[in-house]
């Protein structure tokens, strides 16, 4: 494991709030499947303390879909498939469909 870690700072605005979603690495400097989940924020923010609490209340619920995904496996493919519609309509390539079980692959261009 690297003696010295190179931290990086970022920029954000004071009412930002930032998911941090960390990889825990094994000694040898290999992702275990393991990840530490949380966010920051600054105490600077401008926010009314109930517009912080509905923030907040997102927040913490779009890091609460990690653990929830490794215990519902519906909740988990919902997620997967909205993302991979979302990806799909900002890229230009084909999209490719490959059907389970079979050596047929289907290429869409467009859609």
């Amino acid at each position: 494991m690297t003696e010295e870690k190179e931290k990086i700072f970022v920029d954000f605005e004071p009412n930002d709030f930032i998911l941090r979603i960390s990889p825990v690495m094994s000694e040898d400097d290999e992702w275990t499947g393991e990840l530490n989940v949380g966010y920051l924020t600054l105490d600077e923010n401008y926010l009314s303390e109930e517009d912080y609490m509905h923030v907040d209340m997102v927040t913490n619920m779009a890091l609460s879909s990690i653990p929830l995904m490794e215990e519902d496996l519906q909740v988990r493919a919902k997620l997967y498939q909205y993302t991979m519609q979302a990806l799909r309509k900002d890229s230009k390539d084909p999209l490719v469909e490959k059907e389970e079980n079979s050596n047929v692959i289907k290429l869409r261009f467009g859609q």
